[in-house]
């Protein structure tokens, strides 16, 4: 068989890395309701948005020319595994600076909102994330060791910064309102952990104000986060020398107390019920059991938790999520089998789909990375991003195209730099530490100060603050005008020392020049017609028409979006 023909083969064919039960799901109700199922992705657009989502990073050129090039049927599975990091072995240094790491860590320090409350805590909370990611620790032990975390300061101790971040002052003070603080966590540890807000039956019951809104909820009292916050009642938060934004954690208070004033929230009913119950289940601590202990333990060992956390890894990968928002979970309705009443109706897009894959998670050990695996190695992931013939919006729900998005905030000005062929230093706040890449920075407030301009674009472009405002992908013509005018994007597409574009106007024809710029932004070769324009554009003023085409790159759709 030719070269050509074994190449024309592995475009069409590509091999995954096994038959998934998700394509399953994902095609078996798409022909139930006619829905047209996308083709896989070119073997470029596959290559930048799999390179994207795991590492953060753009691929780089001689990798996506090598990718591109190869006609091995399974290149695509192996190219997966290439982007996860070897696990540390015994002997072995830790595994530093991989971009899989430098993505993630990040991922989780905004879902965890570790940002400028806690100061210097902000690196030692960061550091914990990192290592346990580098030993791909199961993911019910990493949320036990956030929820169990004590320290004498959390600028020494990490994973207790995830508890004291949820700390309460009273009014302008430095005081610690507890009750609230344990309000506050219980909130916090429910909504990220098993995709449940309780942020409304805090204040009020859900009756006669949720049924519009979330139908469990709507059947929820305000007693019962009561109870789900005074397991946190003995821990007590205080900052370390008076003002300090440096906390200790202990559980040394006598208990939730119903007859101290709540600085955020209306009068609680001092004859409530306190004793710790677990929301989900009604499981009291057993004698012996420490507190935030069994709390861990229900709450990693129920099925919500896994379901939570892949459609939480499945939203972030695939668009959305199966339940969409994670963090919106109805309760009420996700069995098909015990439908709600009209007019509501079943949540989760893929109900089977989401069950099937949190016991997936569950059976091997809460495994993140192999969760990743599992999703990107799928043809529902890989699909093409063009709607097929009789692709109707309504479809949008049933993954079976690619979910277009932009690329987030920090993600888009890392690939302008990695581009440009530019490393610019961000300096880490409470460190000695320098950095190249803004997903390798520790919070938002290492950018602020080390480049406030480039931070000013961040929050354009809906950067998360880890304090009030979430991440946001929408697009809008502030973005637009940043990247057409904004004198931050023009001088980093300059000519410029040790830049992408020094090297190649040294000595490079102008194919090769136009060649590699479009692999460097697109992960692919330009077209016949994009290779002529982009060589008239150098023909006619080398430098200008070099850094005309390199600003025209990073103003595309399919460079800005994947």
């Amino acid at each position: 068989m030719s070269r050509f023909v074994l190449f024309l083969f592995a475009v069409l064919f590509p091999v995954l890395a096994q038959e998934s039960f998700i394509d399953g799901h994902i095609e078996g109700k798409a022909k139930a309701a006619r829905a047209p199922l996308a083709p896989l992705a070119s073997d470029s657009e596959f290559l930048r948005r799999v390179t994207l989502d795991l590492t953060g990073r753009l691929p780089e050129v001689e990798e996506a020319r090598s990718f591109l090039a190869s006609t091995a049927p399974d290149k695509r599975a192996k190219y997966i595994d290439s982007l996860f990091p070897a696990l540390p072995v015994p002997g072995m240094r830790s595994v530093r600076d991989h971009p899989f790491m430098d993505r993630w860590s990040y991922f989780f320090n905004d879902l965890f909102r570790n940002g400028e409350l806690l100061q210097e805590g902000i690196n030692t909370f960061y550091d914990h994330v990192y290592k346990t990611l580098t030993l791909n620790l199961p993911y019910n032990e990493f949320v036990s060791n956030l929820i169990t975390a004590n320290a004498v300061s959390t600028w020494s101790d990490g994973p207790a910064n995830f508890i004291a971040r949820s700390h309460v002052f009273e009014g302008d003070g430095y005081q610690m309102n507890h009750e609230d603080t344990a309000d506050e966590i219980a909130i916090n540890t429910t909504r990220l952990f098993l995709g449940v807000s309780l942020e409304c039956v805090s204040c009020h019951d859900g009756a006669n104000h949720l049924e519009k809104v979330n139908l469990w909820l709507s059947q929820r009292k305000r007693a019962e986060m009561w109870r789900q916050a005074s397991f946190f009642g003995k821990t007590y938060i205080s900052p370390v020398f008076g003002r300090s934004p440096q906390f200790m954690v202990k559980d040394t208070r006598a208990g939730y107390d119903l007859t101290t004033r709540s600085s955020l929230r209306p009068p609680r009913d001092r004859k409530a019920d306190v004793t710790p119950t677990f929301l989900l289940t009604g499981e009291k601590i057993p004698a012996g059991e420490k507190p935030r202990e069994a709390y861990a333990r229900m709450l990693t060992g129920h099925p919500q938790f896994a379901r939570a956390a892949v459609n939480l890894i499945w939203a972030e990968l695939m668009g959305q999520g199966i339940v969409d928002g994670p963090f919106d979970f109805d309760l009420a309705r996700q069995d098909p089998k015990n439908p709600p009443p009209a007019p509501w109706t079943v949540q989760p897009s893929h109900p089977e789909l989401l069950e099937e894959l949190a016991a997936d998670f569950r059976a091997n050990g809460h495994d993140l990375r192999r969760l990743m695996k599992q999703i990107v190695n799928s043809r529902a992931y890989q699909r093409a991003i063009a709607a097929p013939k009789g692709w109707s919006s309504n479809y949008d729900s049933y993954f079976t195209r690619r979910v277009t998005r932009r690329l987030p905030a920090e993600m888009l000005f890392d690939a302008v730099s990695q581009v440009a062929g530019l490393k610019p230093v961000y300096k880490v706040t409470f460190s000695d530490k320098k950095v190249p890449n803004i997903m390798q920075t520790r919070s938002p407030q290492d950018v602020d100060k080390s480049d406030p301009a480039m931070y000013r674009a961040l929050q354009a472009f809906g950067q998360c603050d880890r304090y009030a405002i979430e991440a946001d992908r929408k697009p809008s013509m502030v973005q637009a005008a940043i990247l057409l005018n904004d004198k931050l994007i023009r001088q980093r597409l300059t000519v410029q020392k040790d830049s992408r574009l020094e090297g190649l106007l040294k000595d490079a024809a102008e194919e090769k020049i136009v060649e590699e710029l479009y692999m460097a932004a697109l992960a692919r070769e330009p077209n016949a017609k994009e290779a002529a324009q982009g060589v008239a554009m150098l023909k006619a003023n080398r430098t200008e028409g070099a850094e005309d085409l390199l600003w025209t790159l990073v103003n595309r759709l399919d460079f800005l979006f994947y």
